[in-house]
């Protein structure tokens, strides 16, 4: 069964970026109904009355930090911050904040487009031009888990282990304080990349290695 097309709202102060940003995404089937806003206060908004599934959003916005924005959103929504600054500490913020994304203005369109996607799934993109280790961390207090488990998010591999647990989505979505469709979704992405059939396979793979 197909998905849902993905509800977007794109928050920027210029409209060139917004129309070019709702052009690519018109192409894209999967992307459905598209808000727009230019400011911190028209994004909330927007966000109450149409409960996105993925935002796309600019720090320097006229009426604040559009980083205010990322917190109020997440994680009931998937965040893409696109923005003009290229700063590693920032991007780390707000990632800590609950951003799936990061990247400059400067990336090729088509690059942001499958970005928007990754994240409103649940995957984390970072632009080229910034510096992994700077904005993740390494070490081991960042050790990687075990493979196929580090093809995810961390947010997926949350969910993934309270599979692990029995829990059912709509536990789920309530310990992590997600909405219901965000828990389908990226239950969905995990499954995918995972290989699993479904979702008691997964579960079963969680036990086995050893991560509940």
């Amino acid at each position: 069964m197909a998905s849902d097309p993905l509800t977007v709202l794109l928050v920027d102060d210029h409209p060139v970026v917004r129309r070019g940003l709702r052009a690519l995404l018109g192409a894209q089937s999967w992307a459905g109904a598209i808000h727009e806003a230019d400011t911190v206060a028209r994004g909330l908004e927007l966000a109450r009355e149409h409960r996105p599934d993925v935002a796309v959003v600019d720090l320097a916005l006229p009426d604040g930090d559009g980083g205010r924005l990322v917190e109020r959103l997440a994680p009931d929504c998937a965040v893409l911050v696109l923005t003009m600054t290229v700063d590693p500490g920032r991007a780390r913020a707000l990632l800590a904040a609950g951003a799936g994304g990061y990247l400059a203005k400067e990336t090729d369109p088509d690059v942001v487009v499958d970005a928007i996607r990754t994240v409103a799934g649940g995957g984390l993109v970072l632009g080229p031009n910034l510096d992994r280790s700077a904005v993740l961390g390494a070490g081991p207090a960042t050790a990687a888990p075990p493979a196929p488990f580090d093809r995810l998010s961390p947010r997926e591999l949350q969910i993934a282990t309270l599979m692990g647990q029995g829990r059912s989505n709509a536990e789920i979505a309530r310990t992590l304080s997600l909405a219901d469709k965000t828990v389908r979704n990226q239950v969905s992405s995990l499954l995918t990349k995972l290989g699993a059939r479904d979702r008691l396979e997964a579960a079963l793979m969680v036990r086995e290695h050893g991560l509940v």
